[in-house]
Order: C-alpha cells, then structure tokens, then sequence
C-alpha cells in the first residue's frame, strides 16, 4: 500500500484538483471583474487551425515552450520571413497564471502526464514509477514549473566551449541572458549581470512570509553569504525570484508571444500534433513537417528555409527517431526508415532530490487555508496582482553550496536548495521544507520509442542514483537542509521533522546515512530540469547529435533548439536556459540566412 500522504504530494488527490479548478474559475472571473486588461494588457496568441494554414512557410518551430516561443519571435522580426508555431498544447489559463496554483498544474491536460520506466533505486514509494511533468501548453514548461530562476554557473558554459562548442563560453552567452531579461528585484538594479529590457520579467514575489529572512540568517549561520545566484558568485542564499510580472507568471507565451499577436508573418495553431519531419532521402534535406489535428485529419507543411525543433528533452527525441534520425538499432528494430544514425535520445540527466518537510508551531507559513479559502488573500490577488497568492509556488529562498570543506572546485557549488513555506496538500497547520539536489550528477538515462506510433509516450529512463557517487553526493546534499534546519535562525520556529510524509523511513533524530538513504531511494523525485539528449557537440565526437550552431549532424535545413542540446548539466534551473538557448539559436539563423544580428551588450562590462 503506497503512502497516501506522499501520493497527494505529488498531485493525484481528485477532490483538490476539482477544488482548484472552481477556485481558478473564480478567479478567473474576479481579474475580469476588476478590469483586467489594465493590469495585463497583453492578449494572448491568436490561433489558426491547421485547416487553415498556408501550405508552405519559411521557418516551422515546432514546440512554443521556453526555447521555441523565443525563436518564433525573434525570427518573425525579420518582415519578409513567414514563420510557423506549433504546438500540441492549449493556451494558458487562470490556474497556469496564478503562481500559487503551480503545485497543482502537474498532471493536468497542460501536462504530458509522463512517467520513467521502472528504476531501480528510488521512486519506491511508486512502485519504481517516476512522475516526469513536462509543460503541453503554451509556454511549455515555463508554464507548469515551480517559478525559480538560475542560471548556473559560469563553470557549466566554459566546459560546454571547451568540449569543442565554440561560442557558448560564459562570456558568449550571457549577453543573451542579458537580452531576455527584465530584471525588477531592486537587489539586482544596477547590476552588469542582469537586463532590464527583455521579455521575461524577474522579480521577488511581492508576498514573503516571516521565515524568507530566517532561510537567508541560517545559511549566513552556515557560513554562506547573501548572494545574487546568478551575479559574480554563485555561492550563498537569497530570496527566491522568478518569472513574475504583475503578480503573474511570466511565461515565455505571456513574454515572447502575447506582445506580437498581431505580427501578420506570425502564424501558431495549437492542438496539432508532429508525427514526423519530411526529408528528402537523396540529399537528406528536411524540407516541411507531416501533422495531424484533433479531428485527426493529416497535413502536410513545408518548409523553404529551416525546420527548427523545440519539443524539449522528451519530446524532441521522440521526434527525431520518429523521422528516422537516431539509433540506427532501435530504428530497425521498429521497422523505421535510417536517414542519420546519431545518438539521439542518450545522455539523458536531470536534478534529483528528495522534499524534506518539517512541521512548526508558529504560525508562519502558507496552506490550503489561508492561501486560498481567504478572501482577503484572493482580492488582494484579483484587484492588485499581490498578497499571498503571489508566492512563487511558496518557495522563499534558493540557495548553493558546497558538499566539502574545502571544496572539490572552489566557485562550482555541488548543491542546489530550495526553500518553501507551502506544501499544498496541507490543509491547514504550519510546515516548510527544503529541496536540496546534488547539481552534477553523473548518472545518465535515455529516451526511446516505445513504439513508431507517435501518440504512444516515450520509455524515459533517468536512471537516477545508478552511479555511487550520485548517492554519495546525495546523501550530503541532504543532510544540508538538517544542518540548515538546526541553526538558531530556523530553531526560532521550533521545527520538528513532518515524519507522517515519509512514513517508510522512520526518524529517531539522528541523521544518518541510512536515513537519507531511505528517503532518496523511495521518496526522491525530478526536480522537472531534463536536459541533455540531443547533445550539441562536434561532428569528431560519435555521441553529438548537433553542432555548435544546433544543426542536426549530416542532415541539412534542420536543427533543434532546446534544453536537449545541453552537453551536461547546468548547476541551476534549466528554464533561464533554454530560454537564452532559444535566444541564441535565432540570432545563429538569421546569421546562416545572411541577416545581420546587430550589437549585443558588451561583455567587457563583467568586472
């Protein structure tokens, strides 16, 4: 019998979902009520079916996730060029909006609703199942996903250039991070390592509740200092900020695409499905895309310039096996066409951890009750975008640090923290938590075919913790949020370990390595930052799937842009990344079709 506690963590408890979907109707209808447009202006895409789309277009972008709504915008900029957005998903709604409300958009029709095959050594409390959410919506993941924002380090981008990737260097691409940014946290103003004129806007949540300080005092206690994450170190903890604008979530689809809905050579239609990429099998040229609708009737667009694939790192191997590009071993065994044998689909790697909830008697933090059934709490979000269902998702602070004194590499952290005061399940009462992730696993997975029908899931299989030393590594990365839990600035609270989460691992109040042990192998889970499984390389390594400018290796007009080209892990969050990904791969076509890209800001203002 599986923890019922643990199964409604996760979002599987259907009285809650049905709840949510009344209390985001209402407030749906309130930020009507109180005029909405004049708090956001900005009305979505318009959506042409694909009964009704032209029969050939320049540019097809598949996908209009964090990656792909960034490229159809950056490429519409150019008037002469007819760019095509698809996607499979809906729009964004109330609930997607409302940052409160992110626990419980996993597992709903804005979600692929994905699961790993069985693993070995965690998700015990499952069966061996892993939940894998990945955003089928507009704005992909940065629709679905917890609200954090961090780049990683400038250690991750130099070796991704050293790998034989020229020009993704950290000087190379944080222009492009620059450029995305709208950076609004006042702690941040003025700083040469944020932009304050992109699409994304960043900001604290304009809600903090009385432990936000203390998260930040208790790592100081710890010996790390208040930091900007993604200013000259990494190392420390700060107040949690995110994609927020107006107390709502920023989206790639509210940032990149609600702005040019009228743009004429801007075309998206939603609810289409890609089953394949056409290429011509003579000069292996992809030249369009093979689609299908709701009604399941079939199409057939072409593409004069590029195909450019932006389903993320589930989806865009699928994709491209699926178009016979990838192992050429598991195309035959599926009876499907080898137009390019890369390894496509391997490398798989995300963050894992484990949700370590403490209860407190203090009455501090953030639950069913007074986050939502509250009416002071739900006009102050409907008339003015704050109060507490601004919260990004209850996370209050984020934090990295090192597993060893003195540290493998000085400046890379090895764990990444999250910390929260909302634990949505919890209907009333006081409890906050920490999720720590070990930041550079070496454990690999891999995507496959379950099947050559493109409506049937994937096999995703991370294989977490198969290495020792992920293990290793995960236990310290752990026992950071005890050692974080014990200073005097959370002992203020009195926290005591919320055992009735993680029934199968009893507590005696002695962190040991048995302890963690348990708890990574049958409550850890995904911490949603997939990457890795088209992985940008040169043509002389036998495991790259696309080059320095994302081009698919051996096949011509097509390339793919998304956290899938990552050749490792960053050490952060992945949506700030596939964004500037998405950035740069527009700027990369523009340059390869004789468009000049002008100035980015200069990098010589880094001190």
């Amino acid at each position: 019998m599986m923890e019922s506690t643990y199964i409604a963590g996760i979002g599987t408890v259907q009285h809650l979902r049905r709840f949510l979907h009344i209390f985001g109707a209402l407030v749906a209808a309130g930020i009507t009520f109180y005029d909405y447009p004049t708090v956001d202006p900005l009305n979505h895409p318009k959506n042409t079916p694909a009964s009704e789309l032209l029969p050939e277009y320049d540019f097809i972008v598949i996908g209009a996730g964090s990656a792909g709504a960034a490229i159809a915008n950056r490429l519409s900029e150019i008037q002469n060029w007819t760019v095509l957005l698809l996607e499979f998903g809906t729009d964004e709604n109330a609930i997607s909006d409302t940052p409160m409300l992110s626990t419980f958009t996993p597992q709903t029709f804005i979600d692929w609703n994905y699961t790993t095959t069985p693993q070995k050594l965690t998700c015990g409390a499952l069966d061996g199942i892993c939940i894998i959410p990945r955003g089928r919506v507009i704005g992909g993941s940065s629709t679905l996903n917890d609200l954090v924002w961090n780049r990683g380090n400038r250690m991750d981008y130099d070796g991704w250039a050293a790998a034989g990737n020229p020009g993704w260097s950290y000087e190379d691409v944080l222009p492009y991070f620059l450029r995305l940014e709208d950076m609004r946290d006042s702690s941040a103003r003025g700083s040469p390592y944020h932009g304050t004129e992109g699409p994304i806007t960043i900001n604290r949540s304009p809600f903090l509740s009385p432990m936000a300080q203390a998260f930040i005092s208790g790592g100081g206690e710890l010996g790390y200092p208040n930091v900007d994450v993604d200013g000259e170190s990494q190392i420390g903890f700060m107040i949690n900020r995110g994609p927020l604008i107006n107390g709502r979530r920023c989206s790639t689809g509210r940032g990149y695409l609600r702005p040019i809905r009228n743009r004429t050579n801007l075309i998206v239609s939603e609810r289409v499905l890609v089953v394949r990429i056409a290429i011509e099998p003579e000069t292996k040229t992809a030249n369009g895309v093979l689609l299908v609708d709701l009604n399941n009737t079939h199409y057939t667009i072409a593409a004069r310039k590029e195909v450019i694939v932006s389903a993320g790192a589930i989806n865009s191997p699928q994709l491209l096996m699926l178009s016979g590009i990838g192992p050429s071993e598991e195309l035959n065994n599926l009876s499907l066409p080898v137009f390019q044998d890369l390894r496509v689909g391997d490398n798989l790697q995300d963050h894992f951890g484990v949700m370590t909830l403490f209860s407190t008697e203090a009455n501090v933090t953030l639950n069913l009750l007074n986050a939502y059934a509250n009416q002071t709490a739900y006009f102050e979000y409907v008339r003015n975008g704050t109060g507490a269902l601004t919260s990004l998702n209850g996370i209050e602070a984020v934090g990295n640090v090192y597993n060893s004194k003195p540290p493998v590499r000085p400046g890379l952290p090895d764990t990444g923290i999250q910390l929260g005061v909302f634990y949505g399940f919890n209907k009333a009462g006081n409890v906050f938590y920490g999720k720590p992730y070990y930041l550079r696993p070496s454990s690999r997975g891999t995507v496959r075919l379950a099947s050559a029908n493109p409506r049937d899931p994937p096999l995703i299989d991370p294989r977490y913790l198969t290495t020792g030393e992920d293990l290793k590594q995960g236990i310290l990365s752990q026992k950071k949020i005890f050692d974080l839990v014990g200073t005097s600035a959370l002992r203020q609270f009195r926290p005591s370990f919320h055992s009735s989460y993680t029934p199968r691992c009893p507590f005696s109040g002695n962190v040991t390595n048995d302890f963690i042990t348990c708890l990574l192998t049958i409550y850890g889970y995904t911490a949603y930052d997939h990457c890795c499984t088209n992985k940008m390389g040169p043509s002389s390594d036998p495991t790259a799937v696309v080059d320095n400018r994302l081009r698919v290796h051996g096949v011509n007009n097509l390339r793919v842009a998304d956290a899938s080209i990552m050749p490792t892990l960053i050490s952060g969050n992945t949506n700030a990344a596939a964004i500037m990904i998405g950035e740069m791969a527009s700027d990369l076509i523009k340059a390869d079709h004789g468009v000049s890209i002008g100035s980015l800001p200069p990098v010589s203002r880094i001190p």
